[in-house]
């Protein structure tokens, strides 16, 4: 479990009913400096929060400039009871749960280098005492959070570790550690060539995922040592576990597998007969099921979350519909969702959700029919630079109809604007509505962002996903792409002179794809940390990755075929270098192991032996993505300058020294 851009700040807390509408939006003129960057990427821009079972006690983590801090305090009373739970040479809190009602475990950063395992405890069962914080795993013991035991006798909880095995880094053993003794044993030693396990509350059964070299994945439970197959699904389909229930007697799975099967759907698989139960799937029959919600003990199925053009519940539990919709009378408009639920049900952590503006955190007591905020996200952009985002759908030259989403900048109107084509990561990912800081950005400085969610995102159906299988740079994906960005022109609401492309991961390919097969296209390309050589970023996979290699080829390719490998290289931008006519904007993380740095140095370096100008942005500190904002910040800043060299929309007129200073230091990086 990863937690990605969680720098959270804590704040003040207010209690009562909301109510009202947004300010009325004043118009943004052109001559008007937007907002710096820093305001966008502030560190207190992603929260997360974590309640406890007993709902009386919530976990977060809050920024203190270039650390996260974990921390813990009474949702009632934020201010007085916050306990600050990691240390000084904790620098980034990676991941945290609840191991129970007063067991706290945690994953942290250290400056020194890797990552240590924590737990606090708590001896309190009434009031509000300090915890006691242990050190259950040292950095060099390359240690993983992996999941928490239940003691069936009152004890205390045992925290899963996942260690990387001494046999093969491909997979990890797994060893369950007392949270007040800090003791090691062994509950699972690798071999059997499953990659993911997961551990049930009473720690007797693990319930895994074993990949297969076709690319098909195999259930798999272990009880008492014995490996036991449950169900496989064919090459392709898609299986996640999604729990165990606590009386060890099934497995929940997210599944688009079975019979006549398309969209994922969850089911119940019984351990000792394996046989599937079909508990949730989209009564539509358009979406993915997006989430499960279950009952705070994991014994009941509440409803199910899909996301549509607007995501929405389906309700299983009449209780639960009844307390959401209570629920819903004490906050603004917005899509609401539960969180993490108390396990007599009547405390909950709600988040809403809107497009102009960042998420807003809350505890809510039933009983009480109270709420508290507990984020302190500032809304400190005035709504006069924010856009609203629409949901659109466009056909593509085969008539296929494609979602996705378009945000228009404020007090520009519908037509001539400049564009920024935005794809998604994954890329089996999909967008969906909400509050996004880039896309805002971006819209502050004047450009519409067109957001489509092409063939091969997730959460349209198995069809819609494996259209993309192998078509990356020259296939489907790109042609969705581009005939969305045609759309738009033919629509009258972009500017054919004035359209750039930019992207973070699969996204940053398809932007280097989009400048190097459709060169006419585009004015400008960004790309974050993707890949431009495929073959390469095949070969290169971290150790973790390869179990799953088999899954890889059928959705990108195999280089160690011939045929495969010259396909591969044709889709490749690095090889399509004397297409590309216009400038581009590289950033990437020295410490990347999912695209290599030498991967981008080797694409930088032929593109400006060829010609193509290359602003060349490197942070030493960074892997696949950005932890850091101060260089979110900087790089934002780069990118408003050359979109506003190239498509003419607005840039800051005063930017913060620190900003500008990184900007220097990630250019320096990437060899100016």
């Amino acid at each position: 479990m990863k937690v990605t851009r969680t720098g959270v700040i804590c704040g003040f807390v207010w209690v009562g009913i909301v109510l009202g509408d947004m300010p009325a939006r004043t118009l943004a003129s052109d001559q008007e400096s937007p907002p710096s960057p820093a305001a966008f990427f502030a560190a207190e821009a992603s929260e997360v929060f974590r309640l406890s079972s007993g709902g009386d006690r919530v976990a977060f983590v809050r920024s203190t400039g270039q650390r996260t801090v974990l921390c813990v305090a009474d949702p009632a009373r934020m201010a007085e009871t916050t306990q600050e739970i990691s240390s000084a040479s904790d620098m980034r809190v990676v991941s945290f749960f609840w191991a129970g009602d007063r067991c706290l475990a945690f994953e942290a950063a250290l400056a020194s280098g890797g990552t240590r395992i924590a737990c606090a405890t708590s001896s309190d069962t009434v009031g509000w005492g300090p915890m006691v914080v242990r050190t259950l795993a040292e950095a060099d013991q390359r240690a993983s959070l992996a999941g928490s035991i239940q003691s069936r006798q009152g004890a205390a909880p045992e925290i899963v570790l996942s260690v990387p095995s001494p046999q093969s880094a491909e997979f990890a053993d797994l060893y369950a550690v007392g949270a007040e003794t800090a003791e090691w044993r062994l509950l699972h030693r690798s071999g059997d060539g499953v990659s993911v396990w997961n551990v049930s509350r009473s720690g007797e059964l693990l319930v895994g995922i074993r990949a297969i070299p076709d690319g098909s994945k195999e259930l798999v439970a272990s009880h008492g040592g014995d490996i036991t197959p449950l169900m496989r699904c064919a090459p392709g389909d898609s299986l996640h576990l999604a729990g165990i229930h606590p009386d060890d007697s099934c497995a929940f799975i997210v599944t688009d597998s079975g019979e006549n099967a398309e969209f994922g759907h969850l089911e119940s698989i019984d351990i000792k007969t394996g046989e599937r139960t079909l508990l949730a799937q989209d009564p539509k029959g358009e979406v993915d099921l997006y989430q499960a919600l279950f009952s705070g003990d994991g014994k009941r199925l509440l409803g199910a979350l899909y996301l549509r053009d607007r995501s929405g519940y389906e309700w299983i539990c009449p209780e639960t519909e009844a307390l959401f919709k209570r629920a819903r009378e004490l906050l603004p408009p917005g899509e609401i969702r539960l969180g993490d639920g108390s396990t007599d049900g009547k405390r909950w952590l709600l988040t809403l959700t809107r497009d102009t503006a960042p998420d807003a955190e809350y505890h809510y007591d039933a009983e009480a029919h109270r709420v508290v905020r507990l984020d302190w996200r500032k809304e400190s952009i005035e709504p006069r630079w924010l856009g609203r985002m629409e949901p659109v759908s466009y056909p593509a030259r085969d008539g296929r109809k494609i979602p996705g989403y378009l945000t228009l900048p404020s007090g520009k109107g519908r037509t001539g604007l400049p564009l920024v084509v935005f794809p998604h990561g994954g890329p089996n990912k999909r967008n969906f509505w909400g509050y996004d800081p880039r896309v805002q950005f971006l819209a502050s400085r004047g450009y519409a962002v067109f957001q489509p969610n092409f063939r091969g995102s997730s959460g349209f159906g198995k069809e819609f996903e494996r259209a993309g299988d192998r078509e990356w740079g020259r296939g489907v994906m790109q042609d969705d792409l581009t005939d969305g960005v045609n759309w738009l022109i033919a629509e009258k609401i972009a500017d054919p002179r004035r359209i750039a492309i930019l992207g973070g991961s699969y996204g940053g390919f398809a932007a280097l794809a989009g400048v190097a097969f459709t060169p006419d296209l585009y004015a400008v390309g960004v790309c974050f940390f993707g890949a431009s050589d495929l073959p390469a970023f095949v070969r290169e996979i971290p150790p973790t990755w390869k179990p799953f290699l088999g899954d890889l080829n059928l959705k990108i390719g195999n280089p160690a075929d011939p045929v495969d490998a010259l396909r591969l290289a044709r889709q490749s931008p690095i090889h399509a270098i004397s297409s590309i006519k216009v400038p581009l904007l590289v950033y990437h993380g020295a410490k990347d192991q999912t695209v290599r740095i030498a991967q981008a140095h080797r694409f930088v370096a032929a593109c400006r032996s060829q010609g193509v100008s290359v602003d060349y942005l490197v942070a030493l500190n960074e892997g696949h993505g950005f932890s850091d904002p101060g260089n979110e910040q900087a790089v934002y800043l780069a990118v408003e300058r050359v979109l506003a060299e190239h498509l003419r929309g607005s840039a800051s007129e005063v930017v913060p020294s620190a900003i500008e200073n990184r900007l220097a230091e990630l250019r320096a990086n990437g060899g100016h």
